[in-house]
């Protein structure tokens, strides 16, 4: 018995030492330079999607999106006990499942997280913005459903600040003491652009339907300056639509 239990610790032990070394393994990127968005797809085998054919984000113009008979996203988000995240790339706040779900196309969608990207990624009718919200939705069968919200310089956001007032200056987590209810960050005005996409991060999965809102929320100067100082610029700027289309609906 003494025997097996000395390999067994054996075996953890290895596995705690294999285990950061797994960690430092995992590909390096960035928003600029060598390791920048141009670049992805070179840094790993798992990163080549990033030079796929249907990426994101994209110039959304609403001259040429096909107003179409677009299927109904049925939202259902709750509010939800969310810990702030600095991940090293991006904040990011997190549900625990407990964010509620979109239905689309007879699949629920479930909220995982949303997080932030200072300079918009999207370019709606030429114009981008100082900052772009993205709730990330996943189903059982592992696609993505992604709403996209932008926000102009006016008024201070209190969620925004909710979320700012925790955020770790360097990469850790942090729990809030109150609930987030997402809906505070979507708008009232219910009308959007949609097209099939991707992450727009490594590994830029194109598994993603986005639904972009046409309507802008707002974050003051100094809620944009402080995500400027977490990150200066974490934003992907846009790629080819090719052969896609986009819709639009309400």
């Amino acid at each position: 018995m003494s025997r097996f239990l000395n390999c067994c610790c054996a075996i953890f032990a290895a596995f705690l030492v294999a285990t950061p070394a797994l960690a430092e393994d995992q590909p390096a990127w960035s928003y600029d330079g060598a390791t920048g968005p141009a670049n992805w797809a070179s840094l790993s085998p798992e990163f080549g999607t990033c030079d796929g054919s249907q990426q994101s984000p994209v110039a959304l113009q609403s001259t040429t999106a096909v107003g179409a008979d677009v299927p109904t996203a049925f939202l259902d988000l709750q509010q939800f006990e969310p810990v702030v995240v600095n991940d090293g790339h991006k904040i990011k706040v997190t549900t625990g499942g407990e964010g509620g779900l979109v239905t689309y196309q007879g699949n629920d969608y479930q909220l995982q997280e949303f997080h932030f990207h200072h300079q918009s990624e999207h370019v709606v009718d030429g114009r981008s913005y100082p900052l772009e919200a993205h709730f990330v939705l996943n189903s059982a069968a592992g696609d993505m459903f992604v709403l996209g919200v932008l926000f102009g310089e006016a008024e201070a956001n209190a969620t925004l600040q909710t979320i700012l007032d925790k955020a770790p200056a360097t990469p850790g987590k942090a729990r809030l003491d109150a609930y987030i209810d997402p809906n505070d960050l979507l708008p009232v005005d219910t009308r959007f652009f949609r097209y099939k996409g991707s992450l727009t991060t490594p590994p830029c999965g194109e598994n993603v339907t986005w639904h972009v809102y046409k309507e802008t929320l707002s974050a003051s100067k100094a809620q944009i300056d402080a995500f400027s100082r977490l990150y200066r610029d974490n934003h992907r700027p846009p790629q080819p639509l090719n052969r896609r289309y986009v819709l639009e609906g309400e």
